[in-house]
């Protein structure tokens, strides 16, 4: 049967195969079917150049008769472009340099003669007059023959800040497209892409560029941010909150909207001076969770960032906190009469320098509320040490981040990013089960140690 089965198989295979062509045929015949696609095949011939060989391929396409084209082949000579890509910043009035080799693996000669080619989907359009190349020709010996250019890029005073993109084709070798819809320039295959961010440095400064900090429902909270116009002139500011894309992991909504933050500022900052930019957050009773969102400080001065971030932005990101009203508890046991020694330790890290007091921070200083309760009852508590632990910084470097020395907001010489408050209990522990509640007051997070005997 296996055999049978196969051999039926075979024929009707046939038929349908025969019903096919006769099909193809028939539709051919039919005005107003085109019949007809090309595909490419690309080789390199004994010459050493790479061919590309347009072969028709006969399908049925529903459209109207359009006269077939013939098959033709399409010479291109491939050289090796080192590098191929180039990128650099520069300034109004900057000039940069930089050298590209050309070397021809092909076993014939070749003329270079390098073609600047703006690319029109840059943000800025190049001006062909900032760039030469030097030399403007040359002659590629066969089989490894090369040749150093020179790329000299000058940007005017006057040039638009932005991104702009350039090509040099070294040849005109191109490849078509595979697609009809007209394009800016041919597909050059011996080519050096390079793209010039034309920048310059801020005229306004911003201190700080994020304010973060942990914050309770329902109470105030006051920031301060600092412009530093090193300009001589003034320049306005219009500053307000945008969206920032405020939702969290797993699309959480924000702790608060936009209206619970308010903004004073000034509408300039003056020549070589510095304003100040306040901003104010009322926490709504019963807020949970985090926001993440920005301030746009609306700084007229092109060179103020780009995109979302034009006219310099604050980002914001606030974590609401609640003072937990339960303890911690630690359930440990005691096989024979030992002392127990109790080790609390708090970390805080800097949430943000740029929150302003009234100057009593006191309320904010770690503290915890410790209870110990052993097979006899509660046993009174009081630290017999207290250890204050911290980690400096210099010149303010590591608490503005970006800013280097000489910058806005340079002006305190320590800055204290970290900082862990610990302290150490006592008690006379008999056998049984032993409970610890440990309630902590401003602690972000802590760790606890509990040692039972003599220390060694």
């Amino acid at each position: 049967m296996e055999g049978l089965f196969t051999k039926n198989s075979a024929v009707q295979g046939r038929g349908l195969l025969l019903a096919l062509l006769l099909a193809l045929v028939f539709v051919a015949t039919i005005p107003g079917v085109a019949t007809a696609m090309f595909a490419e095949d690309v080789f390199i011939g004994v010459d050493g150049v790479h061919h590309v060989v347009s072969r028709s391929v006969s399908m049925p396409m529903v459209g109207a008769t359009e006269n077939l084209q013939d098959t033709h082949e399409i010479n291109l000579t491939i050289l090796w472009i080192n590098p191929n890509w180039h990128h650099t910043e520069l300034m109004p009035g900057e000039s940069y340099e930089f050298t590209v080799t050309v070397t021809n693996q092909n076993n014939k000669t070749v003329l270079v003669d390098p073609m600047i080619i703006k690319e029109p989907y840059s943000e800025h359009i190049f001006d062909d007059a900032w760039i030469t190349i030097t030399p403007a020709a040359a002659e590629l010996e066969a089989d490894g023959g090369e040749n150093e250019f020179t790329i000299a890029i000058t940007i005017p005073d006057d040039a638009d800040l932005g991104y702009y993109g350039v090509m040099i084709a070294f040849t005109d070798d191109a490849k078509p497209y595979p697609f009809p819809e007209p394009q800016p320039h041919p597909s050059y295959v011996n080519t050096v892409n390079i793209n010039i961010d034309v920048w310059k440095p801020p005229v306004v400064q911003i201190l700080p560029s994020r304010i973060r900090d942990r914050v309770e429902p329902g109470k105030r909270y006051d920031y301060a941010i600092t412009l530093k116009n090193t300009g001589d002139y003034d320049i306005n500011i219009d500053p307000e909150t945008v969206d920032a894309g405020r939702y969290g992991g797993h699309d959480t909504p924000p702790a608060f909207e936009d209206d619970a933050i308010s903004i004073d500022a000034p509408a300039s900052v003056p020549a070589n001076g510095t304003a100040t930019v306040n901003v104010h957050l009322e926490v709504p009773a019963g807020a949970k969770g985090s926001y993440r969102g920005e301030i746009n400080l609306g700084i007229d001065d092109p060179s103020m960032g780009r995109g979302d971030e034009e006219g310099g932005t604050v980002r914001l990101r606030f974590r609401v906190w609640e003072q937990p009203t339960e303890p911690f508890l630690k359930v440990f046991a005691i096989d024979s009469d030992a002392p127990i020694t109790i080790l609390i330790e708090s970390r805080k890290h800097k949430w943000s320098g740029y929150r302003i007091d009234s100057g009593d921070r006191s309320d904010c200083e770690p503290w915890f509320n410790l209870t110990l309760k052993g097979p006899d009852g509660t046993v009174a508590l009081a630290p017999t040490r207290v250890t204050y632990h911290g980690a400096v910084s210099l010149s303010g470097i590591s608490k503005y981040g970006y800013a280097p020395p000489g910058e806005v907001g340079i002006d305190e010489v320590y800055n204290e990013d970290y900082a862990s408050y610990t302290e150490e209990h006592l008690a006379n522990g008999t056998i049984g089960n032993w409970e610890l509640g440990i309630l902590p007051h401003y602690v972000e997070e802590f760790e606890y140690s509990i040692a039972i005997g003599d220390a060694t």
